[in-house]
């Protein structure tokens, strides 16, 4: 295994660790944020990797604000 492959080894096992930690002193559960997670917390982000695919694939993105419904 490369050093950069030890390494995220490494990282991927403290985050489990901790995670393990907190949930024996803090009686809490681990609470999966879902699969929206980064769409909801980096909206901006996830727009322009739409936004980058649907180009890649050759389509021009114009976009619109949404219409308010009456």
């Amino acid at each position: 295994m490369s050093i950069a492959g030890q390494i995220a080894l490494v990282s991927i096992e403290h985050k489990m660790l901790t995670d393990a930690w907190n949930m024996l002193t803090n009686g809490a559960f681990y609470r999966d944020p879902g699969p929206d997670y980064y769409t909801r917390h980096q909206p901006g982000k996830a727009k322009a990797r739409a936004i980058k695919q649907l180009e890649s694939l050759g389509y021009k993105v114009t976009l619109e604000p949404p219409t308010q419904a009456a």
